[in-house]
């Protein structure tokens, strides 16, 4: 019984302790209907998201703890980690590249208005 309980106890523990997948679709269907303030929220959130990724690398809590119980565990954390962290950045490069499309051509156009097409 006693094995049992430590062997469930060591299961949690090293589940609790990955990190969880929190990779992004680089390209998605609405990108190119959303406008200027949509693409800016959009941006704004993902470099939140970016930021809470980086805080699951390095020495943290969950590697520290998967050391303890189960040292290889930290370079899957890690590898997740990137992957997440570079499939925010190709998100963030791709919707700036929207942005630059769609709205700087306007505020440039709107804040000349002599210019013909």
């Amino acid at each position: 019984m006693a094995a049992k309980i430590i062997a469930l106890t060591t299961i949690l523990v090293l589940m609790s302790g990955c990190v969880s997948n929190k990779a992004v679709q680089t390209v998605q269907a609405q990108d190119y209907g959303l406008n200027c303030k949509q693409l800016q929220f959009e941006m704004s959130a993902l470099g939140a998201k970016f930021d809470d990724t980086k805080d699951d690398s390095g020495i943290t809590g969950k590697n520290i703890g998967l050391a303890v119980v189960f040292w290889p565990g930290i370079l899957v954390n890690e590898l997740r980690v990137n992957k997440n962290q570079d499939s925010i950045s190709a998100r963030l490069d791709h919707l700036s590249k929207i942005y630059q499309l769609k709205c700087l051509k306007q505020a440039r156009e709107s804040s000349n208005p002599l210019v013909l097409p």
